[in-house]
């Protein structure tokens, strides 16, 4: 096994450690564990200086109200590099996202609005991630899965590019990168 695989390898096991421990010994859902990770990926983007305000708070957005409950129960007082997570429900008339929202999570049940919540927030520094399979062909940023109990990251290199986010190369390290060009690397 060559040393990038293995970096790859002991990244993902302690990203995947550190945010979902705690919630195992509680006995988690799929949606504590996306969760998780959406604050946890959180963690390995930089936004523009014009949104990176210390005392602003980040701001994390859902379209599906069951998963906004749990993300209130769940990440009610953290913090993402020194500012207070907020976390604010999207109704479905909203039609400016790009004020509200620095993190915006479509679940599966969105599936059917994902590609308009996405032309929403296109070419602007609001980190799009969801569950629903094909996310990132259709534009968004990170696409979660989950097989075999393991969870799987998807990056779509344009859409990040184009928000004038910063992933940091930990987190595309540990991402599989598509590329609209190339469709899949890595």
């Amino acid at each position: 096994m060559n040393l990038r695989r293995s970096a790859r390898r002991l990244l993902a096991l302690t990203l995947v450690s550190c945010l979902c421990a705690p919630l195992f010994a509680q006995g988690v859902s799929d949606d504590d564990v996306r969760l998780a990770l959406v604050y946890k990926i959180a963690r390995f983007v930089t936004w523009p200086a014009s949104r990176n305000l210390k005392a602003a708070p980040l701001r994390l957005c859902f379209a599906n109200d069951e998963v906004f409950e749990l993300a209130q129960k769940r990440l009610t007082g953290r913090s993402v590099k020194e500012r207070p997570l907020q976390v604010l429900y999207l109704p479905t008339h909203i039609v400016d996202v790009s004020t509200k929202c620095d993190i915006l999570y479509m679940a599966r049940t969105e599936r059917n609005r994902v590609e308009e919540l996405i032309r929403l927030v296109s070419n602007n520094p609001i980190l799009t991630v969801s569950d629903t399979p094909d996310f990132v062909a259709v534009g968004g940023m990170v696409g979660l899965s989950t097989k075999s109990k393991k969870v799987a990251i998807r990056i779509n290199v344009a859409a990040y590019e184009s928000s004038n986010l910063v992933v940091s190369s930990q987190l595309l390290e540990l991402a599989e990168l598509f590329d609209e060009n190339r469709r899949a690397r890595r």
